[in-house]
């Protein structure tokens, strides 16, 4: 389940005449190892995805035989959001941020994916799901309940890996391995198994980031459709102006401008009074335990679960999010006039985000994918240690157990492994401040 096994080619072992990067006397050794390495992790990563795919339907199965006995049905993410496009095609869109209206739909939508064969008693099972995305995602939940749940749920998981996918392939040049890496990352897993989001945002942010530069408007335009979930954007601002990047900055900002128009003349003004009076209500649920603590990875959320009082934990929240600010801004005027660090600029990014933001679940974790390709893409072309690589392996599929430790532990580690790859990722930036890439490359 690793997700570096992409690689076709040897990865490069620095052998750097710089300070920093002592010598090696045995690349040849070094290099024949990394290749095999990656021929293996490749075929892991293929492996791994097979087992995805296949406990994701056991799990549907296992749902409807449950069902059927008598049991408590299945119910994931994805069935709120097919609730809510049920709600959005029979009701005023507004509703959605009504608790008992969401309740009644979240109700609603398990019969429809169970049929007859539930009592009312399971159907309520499906319990409430607050609705917390602006309206602006409305536009996106509309379509799902025009199709059947298991239908709809392959087409929402296959419509939002096309942007991710082609971030993946926008990083990593070679097809294959991009799929391999981007479905085969820990994150993916999760997502694919809640029918969520993460596909989308983060498809969406790594895709205008890596148009960046060659197409700055373009990308505006993806950072912007990302806005759909916006607190995951919070450092992008602060990025692009940092950097200098204000075509894109504009391109952004205008595509937000148009999505909220776009939703005011298809659903109407109504939805973003809902959005904007519930904001309280949502940001309440955190010091009434509202939330499900163990699949949430932020640094609030570790130190909750740790024992911290709350207010303690919040204190420990902002601290963290001042750093990733701080450190966004920082690195990102740094390289202003440095494009060939602007693949670590952007994994810095990635993974500042999700520490700083107290709302951060397994499958928003998708963001930190296309940074781990950006590092191990820079490695590749300058040179890495042999710690640096297990680092950056160890960490990244480390993701993969955060859920279950934290389940049965009540310790959240996946704040530490997404600090760990900012810390290679910072790491790697400042060496390629002081290591142009060519001499990198030529001294390897």
């Amino acid at each position: 389940m690793d997700d570096h096994q992409h690689v076709q080619q040897p990865a490069v072992i620095e052998q750097s005449s710089t300070p920093t990067l002592p010598r090696r006397t045995d690349s040849g050794t070094l290099r024949s190892h990394i290749a095999g390495l990656s021929r293996a992790l490749h075929l892991l990563a293929w492996l791994a995805i097979i087992a995805y795919v296949a406990f994701v339907a056991w799990e549907l199965g296992h749902g409807y035989a449950a069902a059927a006995r008598g049991d408590r049905p299945l119910y994931t993410d994805y069935t709120s959001l097919y609730a809510a496009s049920m709600l959005v095609q029979n009701d005023r869109p507004e509703n959605l941020y009504v608790p008992r209206r969401m309740y009644q739909a979240n109700v609603a939508s398990a019969y429809a994916v169970y049929g007859d064969t539930i009592n009312e008693a399971q159907a309520r099972q499906a319990g409430f799901a607050p609705w917390m995305y602006p309206p602006t995602f409305i536009l996106f939940a509309m379509p799902l309940a025009w199709l059947p749940y298991l239908p709809s749920f392959i087409a929402w998981i296959v419509a939002t890996a096309v942007p991710y996918l082609a971030a993946m392939r926008a990083i990593i040049p070679r097809r294959s391995s991009a799929v391999a890496f981007g479905l085969a990352a820990p994150p993916a897993f999760f997502n694919l198994a809640y029918g969520q989001t993460g596909f989308l945002s983060g498809g969406l942010i790594g895709l205008g980031l890596a148009r960046l530069q060659a197409r700055p408007l373009a990308a505006g335009f993806w950072i912007g459709l990302a806005s759909v979930k916006p607190h995951l954007g919070i450092l992008i601002p602060v990025a692009l102006a940092a950097g200098g990047h204000w075509r894109a900055f504009a391109g952004a900002a205008l595509t937000v401008v148009a999505l909220i128009a776009v939703s005011i003349a298809v659903l109407g003004i109504d939805p973003w009074y809902g959005f904007i009076g519930t904001t309280l209500f949502h940001i309440d649920g955190f010091d009434a335990g509202a939330y499900t603590w163990n699949s949430m990875t932020s640094i609030l959320s570790a130190a909750h679960l740790a024992g911290i009082p709350i207010e303690r934990a919040w204190t420990l929240q902002f601290t963290a999010a001042a750093f990733a600010a701080l450190c966004v801004g920082v690195v990102w005027a740094t390289g202003r006039r440095r494009p060939e660090t602007l693949g670590l600029q952007s994994a810095i990014l990635c993974l500042a985000t999700p520490l700083a933001i107290p709302m951060v679940y397994l499958y928003d974790l998708v963001i930190v994918v296309p940074a781990a390709a950006w590092i191990w893409m820079d490695m590749q072309q300058r040179g890495a240690r042999a710690y640096e690589i297990a680092a950056l392996v160890l960490s990244f599929a480390g993701l993969l157990t955060s859920f279950l430790i934290a389940a049965r532990l009540s310790i959240q580690i996946g704040p530490a492994l997404v600090a760990a790859l900012l810390a290679i990722a910072l790491r790697r930036f400042i060496h390629a401040l002081r290591t142009p890439l060519a001499t990198a490359t030529s001294s390897a």
